[in-house]
């Protein structure tokens, strides 16, 4: 595991040097090039130390127009009003979530915990749904995985590149913060994900409460069992990473602790990073950040 490990930063290290190449520039197929991000926004009823929502919701449109992602996994995001509001910022967009006919233990119908926005000029949406993060999860609303847990669940989103006519999978996810719920959740999403893969690009995002050094991101980045299908994380073959930020000095970034992630698999998609970033800046009279967590964003191509 540790000899993966510094294999891995090695390659980090040698692309972002420009020692390695990104691909066989003969290659006489296209390469598709997409922006994306992760973001969990901090649920509306959370403010405690944060600003009030409506006043964040500022701060994320400011967020969105800098970095203009093509494609968004959004997580903690509690009623569909508050998806409308987002799309409200993003015109051109739309938007994936689990939209259900019963309510749930929260007396909930439709659940954006884990919400996809997409480009529509770019993308068309082909194929919609969802799963459970629990021992059941075809059965809406349910969890298990742990004491304590809400129902999670992951959004999937099959979606054709209009000027190529590609499809690929785009999926969020907000994974339940009680062990071992984590654990439990990693090979449900490498086991779902699996044939995808084998057919069109992948991509991953969420908030999946993780650390690097966490036995379920190894799950994740190494196999179940350290063996067959796995993501790779689009920070470890980044030829570049930055701070985004306003404040002075720079602020640190805590690279191994982040539990925020851009994934991304599938055969032969050939992926490349050529910037990955980290969004810090802070906003309002309190110079406070819009969440209790950083918007990331991967500039990829496949």
């Amino acid at each position: 595991m540790r000899a993966k490990r510094a294999r891995a930063f090695t390659l980090m290290v040698l692309t972002a040097a420009g020692l390695l190449g990104c691909g066989d520039e003969s290659d006489p197929a296209p390469r598709s090039e997409v922006t994306v991000m992760t973001f969990n926004v901090l649920c509306s009823f959370c403010s405690g130390d944060y600003d009030p929502w409506d006043e964040r919701l500022s701060y994320f449109g400011d967020i969105f127009e800098r970095h203009d992602p093509d494609l968004l996994g959004l997580q903690e995001l509690t009623w569909p009003d508050e998806v409308d509001e987002l799309l409200a910022l993003r015109p051109g967009f739309a938007a994936v979530y689990f939209e259900g006919d019963e309510p749930g233990p929260l007396s909930f119908t439709d659940y954006p915990d884990a919400t996809i926005l997409y480009r529509t000029a770019r993308f068309s949406l082909q194929e919609r749904g969802s799963y459970w993060l629990s021992p059941t999860p075809e059965q809406a609303w349910s969890a298990g995985f742990a004491d304590g847990q809400l129902p999670r669940l992951v959004a999937w989103a099959r979606l054709r590149e209009s000027e190529t006519g590609r499809d690929l999978l785009f999926v969020t996810t907000h994974v339940d913060n009680n062990t071992p719920s984590q654990e439990k959740s990693a090979p449900l999403i490498l086991e779902r994900t699996e044939p995808w893969a084998l057919q069109m690009p992948v991509l991953m995002t969420g908030d999946f409460n993780s650390q690097t050094y966490d036995p379920a991101y190894e799950i994740l980045v190494e196999g179940a069992d350290g063996q067959g299908f796995h993501f790779e994380n689009a920070f470890d073959f980044a030829q570049a990473w930055s701070i985004d930020t306003n404040q002075d000095p720079v602020p640190e970034y805590d690279v191994p602790g982040r539990i925020d992630h851009i994934f991304v698999a599938g055969e032969g998609a050939r992926w490349t990073c050529p910037q990955w970033t980290v969004d810090m800046r802070v906003y309002g009279d309190e110079d406070r950040y819009p969440s209790d967590h950083r918007a990331i964003v991967a500039e990829l191509t496949f």
